[in-house]
C-alpha cells in the first residue's frame, strides 16, 4: 500500500480550497453584475415602450390637450406597472403635447442587486398629432 502522503509534497497541501476562497467572492460577483446589466437592459426596453404606448395614446386627435397629456401619462404608468413594475423603480412620466407632436419622456431606475449599484433608464417617444385633414 502507497502512503499518499508522502507523493504530495507538504507545501501544496490546502491550496485548492484556499484558491477557491479568494476566487469564489470574485467569480459570484462577476456573475452578479452580468445579471445586473440584463436587468438594466430589459428595464431600458421597458421604459421605451411605456413612453411608446403613452405617446400613441397622447397622439389621440378627439381630446384637449390637457386631458391627451394625462391619458398619455396615466397609459404610460399603467404599461410600466403591467409589464415591468417590479424592474423599473420610482418611475416618472412627462408628456408635452405641442401644437402638431406629442412627446412622452419616461425615465426611471433599474432594479440593483448589486449593492451600490443603481442604473438609470430612460425612454422617449415623439409623434405627430393625429389630424383629420379632407382631401382638397
Amino acid at each position: 500500500m502507497i502512503d499518499r502522503r508522502r507523493i504530495r509534497p507538504a507545501r501544496e497541501r490546502g491550496d485548492v480550497a484556499l484558491e477557491m476562497v479568494l476566487l469564489a467572492p470574485i467569480i459570484i460577483f462577476m456573475i452578479f453584475v452580468v445579471i445586473q446589466f440584463a436587468l438594466w437592459y430589459h428595464a431600458r426596453h421597458v421604459v421605451t415602450a411605456a413612453a411608446q404606448e403613452g405617446a400613441r395614446v397622447a397622439r389621440a386627435a378627439n381630446a384637449s390637450t390637457a386631458a391627451a397629456e394625462q391619458a398619455g401619462r396615466d397609459r404610460a404608468y399603467a404599461f410600466i406597472d403591467a409589464l415591468g413594475g417590479s424592474i423599473v423603480e420610482d418611475p416618472s412620466v412627462v408628456v408635452n403635447r405641442g401644437a402638431a407632436t406629442v412627446s412622452v419622456r419616461v425615465t426611471g431606475t433599474a432594479i440593483h442587486i448589486v449593492p451600490g449599484l443603481r442604473l438609470q433608464v430612460r425612454g422617449q417617444s415623439v409623434g405627430p398629432i393625429e389630424r383629420f385633414v379632407p382631401p382638397s
